[in-house]
């Protein structure tokens, strides 16, 4: 593969862990504005659809056709990484904290090598294997907040727990990515996986919204949040990711991950004053230990 191209892909990676960098911290000043978490999820998705709708009208037929053959993989995927996802996440920060929610994508690039391995019978090494469990040792740490008595009693932040799950769908998504159909170009998935999956999204919306008394986008500044969440993390972050895991593989770019919790942690330190916990110190360590023996090649295997 020419240098030029993967290192594309390196830039493209860099740019979109930076953009979810921002994405927590924008789900975590939602929950401070007291904007409701599907509510969010739902209007970042209709951005997108709006934005996307101008560039694939002309194709809406050539889109429903590899639809058609292709529905099971297509809605499979929409419901894991826009239905679920951002939902979760959402969801996760109305009690988690921005730097917590943030380092557990970190355990995503460990989850995809073993789902790599349960789907597609990938190989793992020696050194792989004792990376993933050193990196869910640091990921377990987060969530009982270094106190191994918390896990005897689970007592756990309910917001953690969400984001557990919400790790767990991007790293099955970024797997299962490799299933999607050649011939559908990155825009018109984009916009198919939204469409989709704010269907599913819309009923629990519209329950949500039932609830508290309000469709409306009414929150201060709530306009410019739904704005930045569907332009950047969700429009451009996602065009980015399915470009590199085209060049360069789930695997590889999965270790990009890596990045959120910096560009996350120092944005909500810097702005919104939380504090660095000996925890998440100790489960930062152990997970990018972790990963440096999921990435490092043995070298008796090498050879």
């Amino acid at each position: 593969m020419d240098k030029s191209i993967k290192i594309s892909a390196y830039i493209f990676l860099l740019f979109a862990t930076a953009l979810w960098g921002g994405n927590i911290v924008a789900a975590k000043v939602a929950s401070i504005i007291s904007f409701e978490p599907i509510k969010l999820s739902f209007y970042r998705n209709l951005v997108v659809i709006i934005i996307l709708l101008p560039f694939v009208f002309y194709k809406i037929k050539i889109i429903y056709e590899i639809f058609k053959q292709n529905w099971k993989i297509i809605i499979f995927l929409s419901i894991l990484s826009v239905s679920i996802f951002n939902t979760f996440m959402n969801i996760a920060l109305t009690t988690s904290s921005v730097i917590s929610s943030s380092l557990m994508p970190s355990f995503a690039p460990s989850m995809i090598i073993i789902l790599s391995l349960i789907i597609y019978n990938s190989k793992i090494s020696y050194l792989q294997f004792i990376g993933v469990i050193v990196s869910f040792v640091g990921f377990v740490n987060i969530i009982i907040r270094g106190d191994i008595l918390n896990l005897g009693s689970l007592n756990f932040v309910v917001g953690d727990i969400w984001m557990l799950g919400c790790v767990s769908c991007w790293a099955l998504y970024s797997v299962m990515l490799r299933k999607i159909p050649k011939e559908i170009d990155n825009l018109s998935f984009l916009f198919l996986i939204f469409f989709i999956g704010t269907i599913f999204v819309l009923p629990f919306f519209i329950f949500e919204s039932f609830i508290n008394q309000s469709f409306a986008i009414n929150e201060q500044n709530g306009f410019l949040l739904v704005l930045y969440v569907g332009i950047g993390p969700a429009l451009i972050s996602y065009l980015l990711w399915i470009k590199a895991i085209k060049i360069i593989g789930a695997n590889n770019s999965g270790l990009f991950l890596n990045l959120i919790p910096i560009f996350s942690s120092l944005i909500s330190i810097f702005f919104l004053k939380e504090k660095l916990e000996l925890f998440h110190i100790v489960g930062a360590l152990l997970i990018f230990t972790g990963i440096y023996l999921v990435i490092r090649k043995n070298s008796n295997e090498k050879n």
